[in-house]
């Protein structure tokens, strides 16, 4: 098995034994993800068959002093019976140590009795659990109860422990007393033994008095006490000065009576936590995540998949707790999962690490290259020197070859070294053209003086020169620059709908018209319109708009009426309108009508000097703190750009991509298409394989090469030889005869064969190994055959992987 595989697995467990050992841990981190869901999912509306009375500490100050006198209990459970509410609950416990008190019990007692409705609140001692029964040893008893043992009370007992948990029944010796939220409930039968808390909401959402403010609502007998009817009231203490306070997600201080109407809530609506399958789900979710690495041990994209079912765990989380109100044991899944994927990252930068000691392993081989190949160039420069007029010519070719070499080899070194860009002072910005040459500041200049004189206007130049930004320049230094600038893309669209595009058409005109539509010359009107590739369009549309020149009328497409409109036109070409007027493919009189001003755009190639700033300017856009190294920025320089400014733009834009998924922010030649590097850069295969090809690709030529590129392993040889060769079959589209026959660069039929018969056996011990192995998942196969990824070079894998595909694709 892959050795990375058994290390997740084993991590997976020890964490999972850690957890099941210090279960405090997981206990915690469960109850910081319900927390989490509670706040974020909101507050839901508590039952409101619920009401609370609660005695604040304003009104201890106007009828106190505390414990208040019983009579107001006596009082208010009389106004209250006599509102018809279904059930009382005075979670104040009377006890019978206030002396002060007990000539008001019989008032008490007998109210109590009369309303047949109340619960009196206990208080029990030390709690243990024993069989899922919870047994105290002590009970203490309101003072009511005492006079007529046939009250109806509760205790009002919980749990503090990753939550509010009350135990619904404690036995004490004989007897058995109820929660008091139960006895409210009047359940008597099938409940569990515990309930843990749901705090749904703040408990303000409640409907609540202040024992003051209920009195007054009586006195003056306000209809509002009617909503009363068949409620249960809670009646208790909310003075945080006397009555105990807990923290929910919803209040920071929430009095004892709210903590029981909540429980009271959860009991009638069944939404308290349940917890009675923790242990169980502990179990299920450690297989879950043992069989998820197990499946995932093949794949590529394994960050993705480990985030795919974290997503769906906390998913499962958020239904379960929101909705099932189950308290399952997440965290047997997350905490785990979080130490694979730890592990996966740390694979991860081994491997990098490893790539990049291969990377610096080529760069030391190159360094020395460069400074044996500058030796041999001064010998060969001496013995020229001294060389007779025939052997002269020799040594020139062998002098001119070397400098090439040393030349290519110091752009490895300059690749790794920041370029400064010079004059940048100087560098000229001007409505998006960027420039430092004399040409384009004449360009810049005809713009100026040609924009605010209202002339139809022709840009011409190759593609991706900037036409589109000098017409918006013209523009926005005329006197129509607060009104509209419409472009259009003449070659965009075909001459039928150009027409419709440009004048409109109304409705009926042609199938598919359902409305009228404005033409882009109407909705241009006051402002300018960018005509671009002018000389792709017909010569029947080529009519219509030298109409519109000549006198600014437009006929939409099915209309029997023209319109006047005033617009600037600017059109643009990239072709010779000249020669097209005499191909007879372009009107000569729109041509003149058009070319009023002509501006024309160089090309990049023939403004070199423009090529650094404007470089500069798009790698600011793209890439922050990103710059080229010096072999690139000379290579941009060197490039004839027939693109121009957007084949550049496109260049920049590849090479940041490139080069912040390596983690650099130095741009590279490697980041470069391959077309502005192959005559600038040697790399260490190339010097492989033209040492093979010089000796011939002999059996004796992998060592002698390895000799020859300074005394390297021939392993080191033979991969950049393995390497090169899949590369170039994936290029050649995997015909084997053409491969063999690049790679040679040898008329030899020998030679040819030679490097045929290497290739056969590098792409016959892959078949073997893919028929060998059944699947057909490219990832579970890569993974099989990492025995032929070992000690090929990193960015040779990417080839290795088309042929594996290829071949399974054949399969």
């Amino acid at each position: 098995m892959d050795k990375k595989f058994l290390i997740k697995i084993f991590v997976a467990l020890a964490v999972i034994v850690l957890l099941f050992l210090f279960v405090s841990v997981s206990r915690s981190f469960d109850a910081s993800l319900s927390t989490l869901i509670s706040r974020t999912t909101g507050e839901t509306q508590p039952d409101t068959n619920i009401v609370i009375i609660h005695i604040s500490s304003e009104d201890i100050e106007q009828i106190g002093p505390w414990p208040l006198k019983r009579s107001y209990y006596a009082l208010l459970i009389n106004q209250l019976t006599g509102y018809d509410v279904k059930k009382i609950g005075l979670e104040v416990f009377l006890s019978s140590k206030f002396i002060t008190q007990v000539i008001y019990d019989n008032v008490l007692q007998k109210e109590i009795s009369n309303s047949g409705r109340v619960v009196l609140s206990s208080l029990a001692g030390q709690i243990t659990a024993q069989n899922n029964f919870y047994i105290t040893d002590s009970l203490s008893l309101p003072s009511p109860k005492l006079i007529d043992e046939s009250l109806l009370t509760g205790h009002l007992n919980y749990f503090d422990s990753y939550g509010i948990e009350i135990p619904l029944e404690l036995i004490n010796r004989d007897l058995k007393e109820k929660a008091f939220s139960l006895n409210l409930a009047g359940i008597e039968e099938n409940y569990p033994s515990k309930i843990r808390i749901n705090f749904l909401a703040s408990w303000k959402k409640y409907k609540t008095y202040s024992l003051l403010e209920f009195f007054d609502l009586i006195r003056i007998d306000d209809n509002e006490l009617n909503i009363l009817k068949d409620k249960i009231i809670l009646i208790g203490i909310s003075d945080p000065q006397i009555s105990s306070t807990f923290q929910t997600n919803y209040d920071p201080d929430l009095p004892g009576v709210a903590l029981h109407a909540f429980a009271l809530d959860n009991l009638l609506n069944s939404r308290y936590y349940d917890d009675k399958y923790y242990i169980l789900s502990a179990f299920l979710f450690s297989i879950i995540l043992l069989l998820l690495i197990f499946l995932l041990q093949n794949q590529t994209r394994k960050f993705r998949l480990y985030f795919l079912a974290l997503s769906i765990i906390i998913t499962a989380a958020f239904i379960f707790n929101r909705y099932l109100y189950l308290e399952l044991a997440y965290s047997f899944f997350i905490i785990p999962l979080f130490f694979v994927i730890v592990s996966e990252f740390a694979f991860r930068i081994i491997k990098s690490r490893h790539e990049l000691r291969s990377a610096v392993d080529e760069a030391e081989l190159l360094k020395k290259l460069l400074g044996g190949k500058e030796n041999e160039l001064l010998n060969l420069q001496q013995e020229f020197e001294a060389s007779e007029k025939e052997k002269s010519e020799l040594l020139l070719a062998k002098i001119k070859t070397l400098k090439s070499d040393i030349s290519k080899l110091k752009e490895n070194e300059e690749d790794k070294q920041s370029a400064e860009f010079k004059d940048i002072e100087s560098d000229k910005k001007f409505y998006g053209l960027v420039y430092r040459s004399v040409i384009m500041s004449s360009v810049v200049e005809l713009i100026k003086k040609a924009s605010p004189t209202g002339a139809t206007i022709l840009i011409t130049g190759e593609s991706g020169t900037g036409k589109e930004l000098v017409a918006r320049s013209i523009h926005n230094l005329s006197s129509r620059k607060e009104n509209s600038f419409i472009a259009v893309n003449c070659a965009a669209l075909p001459e039928t709908l150009l027409e419709s595009e440009l004048f409109g058409h109304v409705k009926g005109s042609f199938t598919g018209a359902i409305a009228d539509k404005i033409g882009k010359f109407e909705a241009a009107n006051k402002g300018t319109i960018f005509l671009d590739e002018i000389g792709e369009t017909s010569e029947n549309f080529q009519v219509k708009l030298l109409r519109v020149l000549q006198s600014g009328e437009i006929d939409k497409i099915g209309s029997v009426t023209s319109k006047i409109v005033d617009v600037r036109v600017i059109a643009a070409t990239n072709k010779d309108l000249k020669q097209i007027v005499i191909e007879k493919k372009f009107r000569e009189d729109l041509f003149y009508r058009i070319n009023v001003l002509n501006i024309h755009l160089p090309p990049l190639r023939d403004r070199k000097e423009d090529i650094e700033p404007i470089a500069a300017y798009l790698l600011k856009q793209d890439g922050d703190n990103i710059n080229f190294s010096v072999a690139v920025l000379r290579a941009l320089n060197e490039y004839n750009w027939k693109g121009n400014v957007r084949e550049l733009e496109s260049v920049i834009k590849r090479a940041v991509i490139f080069c912040k998924s390596s983690g650099r922010n130095l741009i590279q030649l490697n980041d470069l298409p391959d077309d502005l590097i192959k005559n600038i850069k040697l790399n260490f295969e190339d010097l492989v394989i033209e040492s093979l090809r010089l000796k011939g690709f002999s059996h004796s030529s992998i060592n002698e090469t390895a000799k020859e590129l300074g005394k390297v392993n021939r392993t080191i040889i033979s991969e950049n030889f393995r390497g090169y060769s899949l590369k170039i079959l994936v290029e050649q589209n995997f015909d084997e005869e053409l491969t063999a026959a690049f790679i040679a660069d040898s008329d030899d039929f020998e030679v040819v064969n030679r490097v045929k018969v290497k290739l056969d056996t590098w792409l016959n011990n892959i078949k073997k190994d893919i028929q060998e192995y059944k699947s057909e998942d490219f990832s579970a196969v890569r993974d099989k055959l990492s025995s032929k990824y070992k000690n090929l070079p990193q960015k040779f894998h990417i080839y290795l992987d088309e042929v594996i595909k290829h071949f399974l694709q054949k399969k």
